[in-house]
């Protein structure tokens, strides 16, 4: 009596739209389960995915994400969508207790089963069920002999109603349209009379040992009390160990109940992040016996790991309330993060398993430690989590809610936490995800300070830490203007934004060092995708000279040339290819500087998140890997940024003039919990033709540490012109290469290049002020109509 699943993903749907409203008054809730009928005719749907992928693959629309035809898809919101699935039950069901469950539809459906009509449900991130046991037909039929039907309703215009239950889609990088679909996939579950909704674990690290404490959701079918023995086993996934059972009788009454066990683990193996010990994994059978029958069961797999915050070391306690510093089974770490930037695609049905292995292998790859969700983007499918596990990288999940104003009222703050609940409980088993937050750029404006957004973020806290045991904080940023304002400390959390969209007006070596904060968890900067990349979403007649197209997939022409005068010194615009490049290298560059001088602050500075490590749509934009999941320039920049042990170089401008002497410090970052007694840096200078200086040092380094180790100088000679580089090398006691570093300088007058630049900016403001902020002020002559 073990539970029995069919699930009803894949593409054996169908899918057509209606006027809302005649749906239901044409009865097409009771079209019944036949091999010919109404629906021969519709378009085909898959499960999970979305309306608009399903209309491009059945022709009605052309690639939205191609060009501008995302405005040409916009007609798709006003329908409702029928979305309907024949199915026969797999045999042994009958006789069981089944129930129609739902992981999740975006944003409001209306389901019926053979003909009955179920119930209704909004919410994107809640999942839902129904007890189908009486409506269920157990036939074999040819097509199947039941029909479920699953009404969309047309998407919310207006996120102020909907936050929290789906994330922002109408921001200043989003293109209009709303997405919408069952993006998740629909389950027909069969079990005993007495059910596990849900397994809940947390665990406590003591010395070697371990308690894990399961928490367990029972349902009751029966009209009457049932006595259970509950049982638990656990033992490692990936890895050799005892195994540990345990037992409670549980005396069940009719519907929902709760049980607690502990499970003591000696000796635990813990779940680590990958830079600080290996990934054990343990397998957590639950199961449900009554009279030596098992009624239902389920496997979890779950990581033995805890997680604390800490009051970052040398903050005061007039510059930060909150604790920023993510103590993991004990030890500090620094988050190397990056915005993760979306899922691989905002169109679910363009999604997949191997999307999102491809693209967490890279982040991998790229020494990242943390993954940070925030609240533009919804939290990741399980699948996603599950990568983490195993790769070993952190997660800090953002619930959805973004730069608004919320409603206060009753039933608004009610639903939202309930979607919130639902986010936490898909995900809280899995060891990667250490950290909630409340909401991304909610105490940004005046605003939201008089807004009722804090009372929100903290009611959501209160609720989501009776759940969980992970720590949750309220938002990013707070330590800004406006959080001040709030009553928020100076030094908590701040977006490193401003260099980005300052367009020229301040440069790199200006800004980030200026920037006093405990944590990043947000700092742009701006690229195109490669041309390959490009020619497959810009028409071929606007890829050069830039054309409508760029703007429309968020290219901030003037901010990416304003970074290219920064860096090289001029637009680089003679070519497309010219241009593509230096904005990748001149995004790596920025990148490089701005990681480095956070990574050199640790403790006081706990992490730094890079906005974004990918992006949801084809974009030109802020991923180091594009849509087409191609590694720009960029990347490898901060792949050796943010390796665990870095040898790093502080400079405090990037031009010096021929005869100056060119001076920096040497530094060593080391995110490892080990130590090295007597590691050599050495350096070298280099221009075009030769290495001009070199030199080393012999120093030991500490665990968790950065410290400035020794400094560098060397006169320009007057005769130099271009560019110079300095390589670091950090080599062990065996004279083994630990890691490496490189910086590209240039000679030239940092003050004329200031001066390039913001005539640049002014340019650029005085577009704005003629045509608007809108994309088509870069295109003028394209707005007039004859």
């Amino acid at each position: 009596m073990t539970r029995t699943v069919k699930d009803l993903s894949g593409s054996e749907w169908r899918m057509e739209k209606m006027r809302p409203g005649e749906g239901t008054r044409q009865n097409v809730h009771e079209i019944p389960a036949e091999m010919q009928g109404p629906i021969t005719n519709w378009n085909c749907g898959t499960v999970p995915g979305d309306v608009y992928t399903d209309l491009h693959r059945a022709g009605e629309l052309e690639d939205p994400y191609f060009g501008r035809n995302m405005q040409k898809a916009k007609w798709a919101q006003e329908y409702e969508w029928w979305y309907v699935r024949q199915f026969n039950l797999p045999e042994g069901m009958e006789g069981k207790e089944i129930r129609l469950a739902f992981e999740g539809v975006d944003y409001g459906c209306e389901v019926w089963l053979n003909g009955q009509r179920l119930g209704d449900h909004e919410g994107m991130f809640s999942a839902f069920a129904f007890d189908v046991t009486e409506l269920v037909e157990h036939e074999n039929w040819k097509r199947g002999s039941n029909m479920l039907m699953v009404k969309l309703n047309p998407p919310p215009k207006n996120y102020r109603n909907v936050a929290g239950g789906k994330p922002n889609w109408s921001g200043d990088y989003f293109t209009g349209i709303t997405p919408f679909g069952i993006w998740r996939p629909v389950l027909i579950e069969a079990t005993g009379s007495v059910r596990v909704d849900d397994v809940r674990t947390a665990s406590a690290v003591e010395g070697d040992d371990a308690v894990l404490t399961v928490d367990t959701e029972l349902h009751n079918h029966a009209d009457t009390e049932r006595t259970v023995r509950l049982e638990y086993a656990l033992e490692g996934e990936n890895f050799d160990s005892e195994r540990y059972d345990g037992a409670v009788e549980v005396d069940v009454q009719p519907g929902s109940n709760a049980a607690t066990a502990e499970i003591h683990v000696p000796d635990a193996d813990l779940w680590w992040p990958w830079d600080m010990g290996e990934q054990h994994l343990y397998e957590l059978d639950v199961r449900l016996v009554r009279d030596d029958a098992v009624l239902d069961s389920v496997t979890e797999v779950v990581g033995i790991r805890e997680v604390e915050m800490a009051t970052n070391p040398g903050l005061a306690d007039d510059e930060v309330d909150n604790p920023w510093t993510f103590v993991i089974n004990g030890e500090e770490t620094f988050l190397r993060s990056a915005c993760w930037g979306g899922q691989p695609s905002f169109l679910y049905g363009r999604n997949s398993d191997e999307k999102y292995e491809e693209l967490l292998a890279m982040a991998r790859d790229c020494n990242i430690n943390n993954l940070r969700i925030f609240g533009w983007h919804p939290p990741e499918i399980p699948k996603f989590y599950e990568l983490c596990d195993r790769l070993g990288i952190t997660v800090w999940t953002n619930f959805p809610f973004a730069t608004q104003v919320f409603r206060d009222d009753d039933a608004f703050v009610d639903a939202a936490v309930e979607e919130c609940l639902g986010v936490v409980e898909q995900r809280d088993n899995h060891p990667s995800n250490v950290f909630w937050m409340g909401g991304e750029e909610v105490f940004f404006t005046q605003a939201h300070a008089e807004s009722n957004n804090r009372n929100l973020m903290e009611t959501i806290g209160e609720n989501v830490t009776e759940y969980t045991a992970d720590p949750y904080g309220l938002a990013s940023p707070m330590g800004d203007e406006i959080g001040q304002r709030m009553g928020f400390k100076p030094m908590e959390p701040k977006h490193a934004n401003a260099h980005y969209y300052s367009g020229g007006r301040l440069f790199m070596e200006e800004y980030y060092p200026s920037l006093e904060t405990a944590i990043v968890p947000e700092l742009t900067a701006a690229s195109a995708p490669s041309v390959e990349s490009l020619r497959k979403f810009i028409p071929e007649d606007e890829l050069w000279p830039m054309g409508l197209s760029w703007g429309y997939h968020w290219a901030d022409i003037d901010n990416l040339k304003g970074l290219n005068i920064e860096v090289f010194g001029d637009t680089r615009t003679e070519s497309l290819e010219e241009f593509v490049e230096a904005t990748q290298v001149a995004q790596g560059r920025i990148f490089q500087f701005a990681l480095e001088e956070y990574r050199r602050r640790k403790p006081r500075t706990s992490g730094v998140a890079l906005c974004h490590f990918i992006t949801n749509w084809p974009d030109i934009k802020w991923g180091i890997v594009d849509y087409y999941r191609e590694q720009k320039r960029s990347y490898d920049y901060v792949k050796r940024s943010y390796q665990p042990l870095l040898p790093s170089l502080k400079f405090t401008r990037r031009r010096w003039k021929p005869g100056e002497t060119f001076e920096a410090d040497l530094w060593i970052v080391n995110d490892l919990h080990e130590r090295y007694p007597a590691a050599t840096l050495r350096w070298e200078i280099s221009d075009d033709e030769a290495v001009v200086a070199s030199g080393s040092l012999t120093t030991s380094v500490d665990p968790n540490s950065a410290r400035d180790v020794g400094d560098v100088a060397w006169t320009l000679p007057q005769e130099i012109d271009g560019e110079f580089a300095v390589e670091l090398e950090l080599l062990a006691d065996d004279g083994e290469t630990m890691s490496s570093n490189r910086y590209t300088l240039l000679v030239g007058d940092q003050k004329e290049a200031k001066r390039r630049a913001e005539k640049h900016a002014e340019e650029s403001r005085e577009r704005i002020e003629e045509h608007g902020r809108h994309y088509h002020r870069y295109f003028p002559d394209q707005w007039e109509v004859e």
